[in-house]
């Protein structure tokens, strides 16, 4: 018989409100709260035995071939690999629909999904909350400055609530969001590619300071009311609590937006958006717009076309993490 071929798929994540508090430098003082949602943009991975050689063969935006996983590269190959104790005759193959340093949480869903299909390559089959745990202490042990969001976020699907307390405990939420609520954002918003990819540590790390770590109080109550706005279907407070979010977020440090991005947001906010942001840290990736309608959308979309963005057109992801062995 042919040897499987193991087959991840992760979807990437919006934070829809409380993003940053889940940041340890915040949630170790005062807890954190994180609310978002996945949508139909993935991070694929495929996973296979190799045949000709007894070696690690990792394929991305470079090809390795090495003969112990603490020499691959890829960094977060490499820790997934050693986490699971796999030292040999495994090639691995990556494919997103979207750029690193976009604010989607790829790096998050780039680890859930490495450990998802390299724990069923080794016998070792994980649930998604266990990856995500992984996921996040693997992060963790690199020095990278991400929050758990992202691995959770990715990992379970849909629309999730987070709470996290002070020792790092995490509580997960999967709230009751009517499927005409779900409509109606996706219906109403636009979504933009900046065409700017950064670095989004720098930023993070610049947002350790006293102010920021005070801005970040309503940053978390702010995260709270657009939870409740999305249970209750309030979605006209979701947008104007998205511009209370834009100010608060642009004090906490320069580097979130530019001259370019605020005149972007302001046109927008004229043609009649109620609110907007940065996708994750700032500094690029997409911009989304709650828009209200789909008149008012129209009129933004219209307003935005001499900006050079590329408008994407996202969707729900229900289902998180998941696999599938192929024998083909």
């Amino acid at each position: 018989m042919n040897s499987p071929i193991i087959l991840v798929r992760v979807p990437f994540r919006i934070s829809l409100g409380g993003g940053s508090t889940d940041l340890p430098s915040y949630y170790r003082k005062y807890g954190g709260f994180v609310f978002g949602v996945t949508i139909n943009l993935y991070m694929d991975i495929l996973i296979k035995s190799t045949k000709s050689d007894n070696l690690i063969h990792v394929h991305y935006r470079q090809f390795e071939t090495v003969d112990h996983p603490k020499k691959v590269e890829h960094e977060l190959a490499r820790e997934a690999l050693l986490a699971l104790g796999i030292n040999n005759s495994v090639a691995i193959s990556f494919k997103a629909d979207t750029p690193a340093g976009t604010g989607l949480g790829s790096s998050g869903a780039c680890v859930v999904a490495l450990l998802k299909g390299l724990s069923v390559f080794a016998g070792k089959k994980i649930s998604n909350k266990i990856a995500a745990e992984k996921s996040f202490s693997i992060t963790r042990k690199l020095g990278l400055p991400d929050g758990p969001q992202d691995p959770y976020l990715c990992s379970m699907g849909g629309f999730t609530a987070l709470n996290i307390s002070k020792d790092g405990n995490i509580k997960i939420t999967k709230p009751k969001i009517e499927e005409e609520i779900s409509k109606k954002f996706f219906d109403n918003t636009l979504f933009f590619y900046t065409g700017v990819k950064r670095d989004s540590s720098k930023i993070l790390v610049a947002q350790d300071n006293k102010k920021a770590l005070e801005l970040k109080h309503k940053t978390k109550s702010i995260g709270l009311e657009i939870y409740e706005s999305f249970k209750t279907g309030d979605l006209e407070s979701f947008g104007t609590l998205l511009d209370d979010h834009w100010r608060i977020k642009r004090e906490i440090s320069g580097q979130i937006s530019n001259p370019i991005f605020d005149e972007i947001y302001e046109k927008a906010k004229r043609a009649g958006a109620l609110g907007g942001k940065i996708m994750g840290a700032g500094g690029g990736g997409y911009f989304m717009f709650y828009c209200g309608s789909k008149k008012v959308k129209n009129n933004v979309r219209q307003v935005l076309k001499t900006s050079r963005m590329k408008e994407m057109f996202f969707n729900l992801d229900p289902l998180g993490a998941r696999h599938r062995v192929l024998s083909l």
